[in-house]
């Protein structure tokens, strides 16, 4: 019983002893960074704020920070305090840069702001810059304080998210970006061997796939027309084209044919596009069109064109021309899907 009081008393002297030191090291000064910035890119300003606290009687002080020069270049320093300014010196990754008050005047005390350095992102990577150094001298010049605060803060310019290569033979492509965007989105895929084949000209089992499957269409098939050439249809396109009679937006020939393997036109794909957005086959247009080549576009056609144009969703090619009869290529429905779906 006796050793348990024994050791009680020494604990509760030591804590005793303790406490003068603790109220001593907080009236100590002590430092604080702040940047204007976390995240920069190449190019942006960063401003680092260095403040003082719990200062007494501070009349001049020098300050030591380090940084990364392959990342930040060092502009200027700067300080809300009257006096004279030592010019920074910048010593490889190191600044020092120095300030006092003149005159019969009294030094700061309490909290302050002490100085504001202007950098520059120039690289990638997370830039620290860490005040190393302190020295307070006070305003009789007789009392000098040195601190290692050895605080930091950090500006990270990340690098750019490089972006994914889908396909070897779309790199620098016109529709690089939209044939990337329609591939995340999952209604387009490439060849086995890697290629996606952008000049390649669709037929219309192919678009009627790529439409079907960006328009997630869902119509009960059981009731589904069957063309005289069903069975040229291949097997990937079958519930495609059947989902697109379905929703009213594939129609065959005449003769009761869809012809698959046949290359689709620039007219064919617009009328059907725009079948899309509810257009009526039958609704007749009167609206001028620019193309050079207007008169070539089949009346059945026009209107859909007309429309189209109007909205931003169907262009001409070289010399301004349309080219109604002309084949659409890989790349071209794609870029033309995508339009459809952004107006929707």
């Amino acid at each position: 019983m006796k050793i348990r009081i024994l050791q009680l008393l020494l604990s509760t002297l030591l804590l005793f002893a303790m406490l003068p030191t603790m109220a001593f090291a907080q009236d100590k000064p002590h430092f604080t960074m702040s940047s204007s910035v976390g995240l920069a890119d190449v190019g942006d300003e960063v401003m680092i704020t260095v403040e003082g606290h719990m200062l007494n009687d501070v009349y001049g002080y020098e300050l030591r920070l380090s940084y990364d020069p392959s990342l930040m270049k060092f502009h200027q320093a700067t300080t809300s305090w009257a006096g004279f300014t030592v010019p920074p010196i910048v010593e490889k990754d190191s600044i020092i840069f120095a300030h006092t008050i003149v005159g019969n005047n009294k030094g700061k005390s309490g909290q302050s702001h002490l100085a504001s350095l202007r950098f520059e992102v120039i690289g990638e990577g997370a830039a620290a810059i860490e005040l190393k150094r302190v020295k307070l001298v006070d305003s009789k010049g007789s009392s000098t304080t040195t601190a290692e605060p050895g605080i930091k803060v950090e500006v990270t310019n990340p690098a750019p998210v490089k972006e994914e290569i889908y396909y070897q033979d779309t790199v620098g492509h016109w529709a690089e970006k939209e044939i990337a965007r329609a591939t995340e989105m999952g209604w387009v895929t490439g060849y086995p061997d890697g290629r996606f084949a952008p000049q390649e000209e669709v037929t219309r089992a192919q678009f009627t796939t790529m439409l079907a499957r960006a328009l997630e269409l869902s119509y009960p098939l059981d009731q589904v027309q069957t063309f005289r050439d069903h069975d040229q249809i291949p097997a990937y396109a079958k519930a495609h084209v059947a989902q697109s009679v379905a929703a009213g937006l594939v129609k065959g020939y005449e003769d009761g044919t869809f012809r698959p393997s046949q290359r689709i036109t620039r007219s064919e794909i617009t009328v059907l596009v725009m079948r899309v957005l509810g257009y009526d086959d039958l609704r007749d247009s009167s609206a001028p069109l620019a193309f050079a080549d207007t008169n070539q576009i089949p009346q059945w056609a026009y209107p859909a064109v007309a429309a189209a144009s109007d909205i931003g969703i169907v262009q001409g090619r070289d010399n301004n021309r349309f080219a109604p009869a002309g084949y659409t290529t890989r790349a071209e429905a794609v870029t033309l899907i995508l339009r459809l779906l952004d107006q929707m």
